[in-house]
């Protein structure tokens, strides 16, 4: 009774498996072996290792790098069809922030966006659980630095050389809804550039 998640929008590929509120494995993947196109077979192998069975699926749905988020909706879309169990969405810097889950104080979650720009996200650590401060933003050192300028008390920081973990993503994502497919969108920070193809 097994939730899977997905963490594919950095430049580390993260899955795990939880259940009842504990991660059973995780697996990581960075440099050569960190391809979307490998994520069915990295989750096979946790699956196997583990001898879990998938009763949900909670996948990254941005922000991040336009192919990683595409990637791994892909494949847990298709997990979810395929295997007929729920699905559901969390954000990157949530999962980021959730690694201080437990302790007291703001978290502040932070990875690299595009050129001197930032993901960044404030969240209420408290014993009991998290609670969003801020929606997910875009912001340059200085936006950073007033955002932070109003933290009052302790200051956790997550970011940006931490990576969201697979077992954070399927932790998180056995508490949320699941949602429909057609809901199951991507969240970018920035409108991908793609150019149109002319003849």
């Amino acid at each position: 009774m097994a939730t899977l998640g997905i963490s594919s929008v950095v430049k580390t590929l993260s899955v795990g498996l939880a259940e009842n509120g504990k991660v059973l494995a995780e697996l990581s993947f960075a440099g050569q072996e960190a391809f979307t196109e490998d994520l069915i077979v990295y989750i096979d192998k946790l699956v196997k290792k583990t001898k879990a069975q998938l009763t949900k699926i909670a996948v990254i749905d941005g922000p991040g790098s336009y192919s990683g988020i595409r990637g791994g909706l892909a494949t847990a879309k298709t997990l979810s069809q395929t295997l007929d169990i729920p699905i559901t969405t969390v954000s990157a810097l949530e999962v980021l922030a959730y690694q201080h889950f437990g302790q007291t104080g703001t978290v502040a979650a932070c990875f690299h966006a595009l050129k001197d720009e930032y993901n960044f996200a404030l969240f209420a650590s408290k014993p009991e659980g998290m609670e969003r401060l801020t929606a997910d933003l875009v912001l340059k050192e200085d936006g950073i630095n007033e955002q932070l300028s109003k933290v009052k008390g302790k200051l956790l920081k997550a970011g940006p050389d931490d990576f969201p973990r697979g077992g954070f993503v399927a932790l998180l994502g056995e508490k949320l809804p699941a949602l429909p497919l057609k809901d199951v969108l991507p969240k970018y920070s920035h409108m991908p550039n793609i150019r149109e193809y002319k003849k």
